[in-house]
């Protein structure tokens, strides 16, 4: 699969899905996948933890496409929830990178659900409560909210785009 060709990005996040394979660390400027092997080695530890929080990650996700069942609520928590284990875990790990690469790193947030299209557009950070993170021109097409003091970014919800 293609992997990130710049030698450094502007920005990265920590970014999957339950389709994606690769490695959960994208470049902010193309969301190409960057190799966990191009962290510093001092990062070496963590890669288990990377690991297990995208397998987590995924699986959640995976709950929630199915929408079949019960834990399909307690799944979504999971991964749109900034009080949940998941975030916790996979925000900190984002700290970790941020502090080893010096590169501003950021947290998917995933979105679904709100009332309207006109709610998603005024709603808050989840995180911080802060109304100043809706932007202006989506980045990457994909990501219409950036919080920076808190590091995440996230999407009009899917059921309103």
């Amino acid at each position: 699969s293609e992997v990130s060709n710049t030698d450094k990005p502007s920005w990265q996040l920590l970014y999957t899905s339950y389709v994606h394979m690769c490695s959960p660390l994208r470049s902010g400027d193309n969301l190409l996948p960057i190799p966990l092997y191009q962290l510093p080695a001092t990062f070496n530890g963590d890669h288990k933890r990377i690991i297990k929080w995208q397998t987590e990650w995924q699986a959640c996700d995976e709950l929630q496409m199915a929408a079949a069942t019960k834990a399909e609520f307690a799944a979504l928590d999971e991964i749109t929830q900034p009080d949940s284990d998941l975030f916790r875990r996979g925000w900190d790990l984002r700290g970790r990178i941020e502090y080893l690469t010096k590169i501003p790193t950021y947290y998917y947030l995933y979105r679904v659900g709100g009332e309207s299209l006109q709610t998603e557009l005024t709603r808050p950070c989840p995180r911080c409560g802060s109304h100043d993170w809706k932007l202006e021109h989506p980045l990457l097409d994909m990501f219409h909210f950036r919080c920076e003091p808190c590091r995440i970014v996230s999407n009009i919800s899917w059921d309103h785009q």
